[in-house]
């Protein structure tokens, strides 16, 4: 690194040397005020030949060979600063109109490199064609608005407004060579332009991480080369996908790489990727940007209207439709943190390591994954572990390996049956699923109707209205406030309609009569030809009606028993940890909701007392098992966090036991093995 304070004289007339404003930084966008300041400094050492310092400019030194010359060219790549010397040469322009012969020749040579035939100032792309038509005076053929414009013709205006307060151009001249600045100049292989930049940028205006990231694949090429790695790889992406979608991609981009171990805030994802190259393409950024290109291409199927992202040859236009509706839907239901896999899955796809069959199946088994989980309620926290290295726990990535891989997930990963389903259309606050509700309703109804609505003319409309009259709660009867309580968000009172407004509050009746008139859904059906009244009962009629349906549709299918390995096998004979518990099934076939420890021995302990009686009251007389109390004091005692004491109190004993579900299961199978019955008889579902 060398830094040298000079003037701005020797440092615009230095013999062969260009001055390149990397393709990758940002337009110019010094404002006025700026401008303004800039030429004030000037003004006031025009008078006194005093100095003013300007501030630094940063550059990367290249030596490029010259055309029709044996000399080569000394390239200063500017990498801090760029806004300040393009400003500079803008008003040296402005200056050289009002100038005498003389002076004019001088300026010729700091802004050109050989008699006006190079511009010695190369700005970025966006910027260049303005810069070029200033210089060779021809402001009027800029077309539209363009900072470069407005300040040059900002001095302009200025320059003769102090020469009209007597100012003379010289000196305004002179006073501009008097200014002094300090370079820094940087070469490659003994210095490294990033970790200066980064630097630099901690202390001033803040770049995005996007911008950290730009510069880093380019920072370190000349030129030439910049120029041709910004059109060839990264405008693409820029053109493709749009900032705030190029920004998704960047960190969609490193989880195929880095799966959870990605941390989303900007520097951490610019610091990701800086290894990512280091580790996994070694002094081969083009080779780190094709593969950025390679998958920003695909990733296009995952924006809204694009019919791009994803090719092969050898796979018809329709099928390909077909798989970008089904990444389609996974955008729709917001099932984002599959992105990173469907992305990789797309690839082997395109490079003939997945079939067309595969894939179409895989997508189908993801949307029935998160639909199913977010109907259940399920934590969607737990799925950033099991999708974002999801790729290589499958070994070999087909439909069959994932089918297998959900289907030994239990606890927070598991892949809820079809009794679940059920279960939770019941209950299920479904108008806070928004999308996948939504989703959900229309899918039913494409079970009968060929050619439903559009979607976008459709909304969730509730049957018993939110806010409801007095005369839907007597219809109700005094069950009124359980099933607002309860029932009202639930998939039975939800429907699907485009008259919403005509609906809203409406009685009973009038619905009735508006669904039938002017409703073409056949999802609204239900109302007019199975009812006469609407309250709990009828709610949960249609949402085991709507469940039913549910289960029939492709696409929200449920793995097929021969793959639901743990799911099999849990049972009282099994560790519960991790279990998500939603229900046992008792050995006479009955079944009985069992959402946590205490709904669990409950369950078992009073099929216990029913069917098996003596030999329990045998058990435990004889071997006094350590959770089972006699005395309401003691077992009073043991409530406390961490401790579950179910009352028993017609039988006279409680069940006190650890909470956690390996506990509970661990005692109730002993209990179970004393009355002489098989642990495995009962199911936990």
């Amino acid at each position: 690194m060398k830094a040298s304070q000079s003037t701005i004289n020797d440092f615009f007339s230095m013999g062969s040397t260009m001055f390149s404003i990397p393709t990758y930084q940002r337009n110019y966008t010094w404002k006025k005020h700026n401008c303004t300041k800039l030429l004030e400094d000037i003004i006031s050492i025009s008078r006194n030949k005093k100095t003013h310092f300007m501030g630094s400019i940063t550059y990367v030194i290249h030596l490029k060979d010259q055309e029709n010359s044996l000399m080569q060219l000394q390239e200063f790549v500017i990498i801090d600063g760029q806004q300040r010397i393009t400003t500079m040469m803008l008003l040296l322009k402005a200056i050289e109109t009002k100038a005498s012969d003389e002076i004019k020749e001088e300026i010729a040579k700091l802004l050109s490199l050989t008699r006006g035939q190079k511009l010695r100032l190369k700005p970025i792309k966006s910027d260049r064609e303005a810069f070029d038509l200033v210089m060779s005076n021809r402001l009027r053929d800029i077309q539209g608005s363009s900072k470069i414009k407005e300040n040059y013709q900002f001095f302009l205006k200025e320059l003769d407004s102090y020469l009209q307060k007597g100012y003379a151009i010289e000196e305004i001249y002179r006073a501009f060579l008097r200014l002094k600045i300090v370079g820094i100049g940087l070469e490659l292989g003994d210095d490294d332009p990033q970790v200066v930049f980064e630097s630099i940028n901690a202390t001033g205006v803040q770049l995005t991480g996007l911008d950290l990231i730009r510069n880093y694949l380019m920072m370190g090429e000349d030129s030439t080369r910049q120029d041709w790695l910004y059109e060839t790889y990264w405008i693409p992406l820029e053109e493709w996908l749009g900032v705030k979608d190029l920004n998704e991609f960047i960190i969609t981009y490193l989880r195929i790489y880095y799966e959870d171990r990605l941390k989303e805030e900007e520097r951490e994802i610019y610091y990701l990727l800086k290894s990512h190259h280091r580790e996994h393409f070694p002094n081969d950024i083009e080779a780190l940007m094709a593969d950025m290109r390679g998958y920003g291409r695909i990733y296009q199927v995952f924006l809204e209207g694009h019919h791009n992202g994803l090719e092969r040859s050898d796979v018809s236009s329709q099928d390909l439709a077909h798989l970008r509706k089904a990444i389609g839907i996974l955008v729709q239901i917001k099932f984002g943190v599959a992105k990173p896999f469907v992305l990789r899955c797309a690839r082997d796809f395109e490079e003939g390591r997945l079939g067309y069959d595969d894939f179409y199946e895989i997508l189908q088994i993801l949307v029935s994954y998160y639909v199913r989980r977010s109907v259940c309620k399920e934590p969607t926290m737990a799925l950033n572990r099991i999708l974002y290295t999801l790729y290589n726990s499958l070994g070999e990535v087909c439909a069959t390996n994932l089918k297998q891989f959900l289907g030994k997930q239990f606890g927070r990963g598991i892949f809820p049956n079809d009794d679940r389903i059920k279960d939770a259309f019941a209950t299920r606050n479904a108008y806070s699923l928004k999308s996948v509700c939504k989703f959900i309703l229309l899918e039913i109804e494409k079970l009968s109707n060929a050619e439903p609505p559009r979607e976008e003319e459709l909304e969730v409309e509730h049957f018993y209205p939110q806010s409801p009259t007095q005369e839907w709660r007597d219809m109700v009867g005094e069950e009124y406030v359980e099933f607002e309580d309860k029932y009202l968000n639930t998939f039975g009172n939800l429907t699907l309609t485009g008259q919403n407004q005509k609906l809203s509050n409406k009685s009973y009746d009038e619905k009735i009569q508006l669904l039938d008139s002017h409703s073409s859904l056949h999802l609204n059906d239900y109302f007019i030809n199975n009812t006469d009244s609407w309250g709990i009962s009828e709610v949960l009629s249609r949402a085991q009606h709507l469940a039913e349906s549910f289960c029939e549709i492709e696409i929200f299918k449920d793995l097929p028993k021969d793959y639901r390995i743990r799911e099999l096998r849990k049972s009282l004979d099994s560790d519960l940890t991790f279990v998500k518990l939603s229900r046992i099934s008792l050995p006479n076939g009955e079944k009985h909701y069992a959402r946590n420890g205490s709904y669990l021995a409950k369950a078992v302990i009073d099929y216990l007392l029913e069917n098996a009686r003596e030999a329990f009251e045998t058990y435990t007389s004889e071997y006094l098992p350590r959770y089972i109390y006699r005395d309401s004091a003691q077992a009073g005692a043991r409530r406390r966090d961490g401790t579950l004491v179910v009352p028993f109190e017609k039988a006279g004993f409680y069940f006190v036991s650890n909470a956690a579900l390996k506990s509970v299961g661990s005692n109730l199978k002993d209990l179970v093995q004393g009355c002489k019955l098989d642990p495995s008889a009962f199911v936990i579902e």
